[in-house]
Order: structure tokens, then sequence, then C-alpha cells
């Protein structure tokens, strides 16, 4: 894979969703996606083209996502990620003897709290890296609202 094409990979901010203790949101935002402390899950359908609309195969070229938090919307490479969850995980089979592979698309806001602090608003993005270690751009921020 080249770097132009994993760099034209992923508009995950079209595909970024929070799921809500107890309800789902509710009607269309004409700005920024906004989430509050009572958000638990960050959810997100995986990638399954390049933006250039090439196929891509999320099982074997995404290793891991990057979690990023802070108090300004624009991300940038000179950052480090506050954490990082694998691209597939192996689950156990009923049979306890094999695994089948599932694509990772939900992270627990919980894993976030300790780089947080309570009464403070912050912006959350998060980027696909690949078995290559490209990584892809940052995925539109969401504010979270810890107030």
């Amino acid at each position: 894979m080249t770097l132009n094409r994993f760099h034209l990979l992923f508009a995950l901010s079209a595909v970024m969703s929070i799921l809500f203790a107890g309800c789902g949101g509710g009607g269309e935002a004409t700005q920024a996606q906004s989430i509050g402390p009572q958000a638990q899950t960050l959810a997100w359908d995986p990638p399954q083209t390049y933006v250039d609309n090439s196929a891509m195969d999320p099982y074997r070229e995404i290793d891991y996502y990057e979690f990023y938090i802070g108090s300004d919307p624009n991300f940038t490479d000179n950052e480090a990620p506050v954490a990082q969850v694998a691209g597939v995980t192996n689950v156990l089979n009923p049979d306890g003897h094999s695994y089948t592979q599932t694509l990772t698309s939900e992270f627990s806001l919980g894993n976030l709290l300790p780089f947080t602090q309570p009464g403070a608003v912050y912006y959350l993005s998060i980027r696909a890296v690949g078995i290559d270690g490209l990584k892809s751009g940052f995925s539109e921020p969401i504010i979270w609202d810890l107030t």
C-alpha cells in the first residue's frame, strides 16, 4: 500500500457516532457533533474503501486505531495518541477451541478519563494505522463536554 493511498483512506468523520447510555442520539446537528459526560462508547464503521474508492480489506490492512483528545480541535502529526485499540479482535467461538476475527468498531470512553479533568471540554479524534505503519488523516473532531 502506498503512502498516498493510506493517507487518502478513511473519511471516519462521516461514519463516527456516539452511543449514549440508555438512549440514542436525536436530531440533526449543523455544527460539530457534541457529546456530554454521559457518553460511554465511541463507535464507528470500519472503512471498506480508500477515498479514491479503491477497495481495501480492513481485516488485513488496518493494524490499529489511535485515539486523540485535546483542548483544541486541530490535531497534528506531532501529537501523541492517548490510547490505541487493535483493528481486528479474535473472539473465542462457542466451541472453546477456535477464534473468529471481528473488526473493531467501538471504544469505551472510560479508557480516556485518566487523560481528562472533570469540568473541561475536549475534542476527540481517531485515525487508522495500517499494518505497514502508515496513518490515515484525523477524523473530524467531536466535542466531548465533561462539564
